[in-house]
């Protein structure tokens, strides 16, 4: 089984992709926990997007600095 290389210019974009992935994802568990009145879930959702999304917002402007 071959492994594929991602190309050295993609891998800023799979970087900024991942990340929003990761925000949106943290996101919308946030969102089903408030939906639901779970509080412990809406403060960890926060939580987490204290740290995800500022990197997200790296991500692209790394990928948007290096286009």
């Amino acid at each position: 089984m071959s492994v594929k290389q991602v190309p050295e210019k993609d891998k800023p974009f799979v970087l900024a992709l991942v990340g929003s992935a990761i925000t949106v994802t943290t996101i919308i568990v946030t969102a089903i926990g408030a939906w639901f009145g779970k509080t412990e879930m809406v403060e960890k959702g926060m939580d987490t997007l204290k740290f995800t999304f500022p990197l997200t917002t790296m991500a692209w402007t790394y990928y948007f600095g290096k286009k």
